[in-house]
């Protein structure tokens, strides 16, 4: 039994963080401001359409995108767990980037009226990225 406890404390340590850094790696969303940057990163649409008053554009990408938001939400529940979440956690997050990777992920992203880009989806999960400052400051 001791070294089964053993061995577990110790391939928690060993991957302390790991799921952290492969959430938050990858291409960065966050400067994208208008359709016209969606476009750009991401080609053509393979789908149009209006979620609710929002008109909103899907794209198909095999490319590794950064989410910052689950990437903090690993951190505070390893640090909630004493790393024993980080057991779970990077199994999943090594399965999310080897199925996104092969198979691709679908990007939804929400505009406002004026074409600014409003919000952002990846495979219907939402991607959060705090305030965007604007161009003037």
């Amino acid at each position: 039994m001791r070294c089964t406890v053993l061995l577990l404390i110790l391939s928690a340590l060993a991957s302390t963080g790991c799921s952290m850094f492969i959430a938050k790696a990858g291409k960065d969303l966050s400067p994208l401001e208008s359709r016209e940057d969606a476009r750009a990163q991401f080609g053509e649409p393979i789908a149009t359409g209006t979620d609710g008053e929002s008109p909103f554009e899907e794209f198909r990408s095999r490319q590794k995108l950064s989410e910052p938001a689950r990437a903090s939400t690993h951190g505070m529940g390893i640090a909630m767990t004493f790393f024993l979440f980080e057991l779970y956690l990077f199994p999943r997050e090594l399965c999310f980037l080897t199925k996104r990777t092969l198979f691709g992920q679908t990007i939804r992203v929400i505009y406002s009226p004026d074409g600014r880009i409003e919000r952002m989806k990846i495979d219907d999960f939402p991607v959060w990225f705090g305030k965007k400052p604007s161009r003037s400051e």
